[in-house]
């Protein structure tokens, strides 16, 4: 029996995959525990359908990424947090302060999209890379005492 998958199974396949399989296995096991949908030219043309449409979702956010990037250059981006008297945070910046900073600054970047070589722990400058599939940039935060 021909069904689609919807999430990864051991063994069988990968998820949004048409796979062949034993007409018990996806009638007792697959389909009650809705790990997979029978492969109907309907659901297959569903599943088509999404995937294309994830994919031209995909592109645009990629675009997206790189016109930010490139508009903000080489511009450092402020970002305000609590510290002592000696220069040092209270608390390490986050990935997702720095994604929120990132996109108030018209980059539109995911926390899981950045990537630290150490971490931002003292006021100052502090260079962060932002990657998403073949789009990269490197981006400055200037991290400031908040009042």
């Amino acid at each position: 029996m021909k069904v689609i998958l919807l999430r990864d199974v051991a063994k069988i396949g990968r998820r949004h995959q048409v796979v062949e399989v034993p007409d018990g296995f996806a009638r007792n096991k697959l389909i009650p525990e809705r790990a997979a949908l029978p492969a109907t030219p309907e659901a297959i043309a569903r599943l088509r359908s999404a995937s294309d449409h994830e994919a031209a979702t995909k592109a645009t956010s990629l675009s997206a990424l790189r016109a930010g990037l490139t508009a903000l250059g080489e511009t450092p981006i402020v970002v305000w947090a609590a510290g002592n008297p000696q220069g040092h945070l209270y608390q390490a910046l986050t990935k997702e302060a720095m994604a929120a900073a990132l996109q108030g600054a018209g980059v539109p970047a995911a926390a899981s999209d950045i990537v630290l070589s150490a971490p931002c722990k003292a006021f100052g400058e502090c260079s962060i890379e932002v990657r998403r599939s073949e789009v990269r940039g490197q981006v400055t935060l200037r991290v400031e005492p908040a009042m």
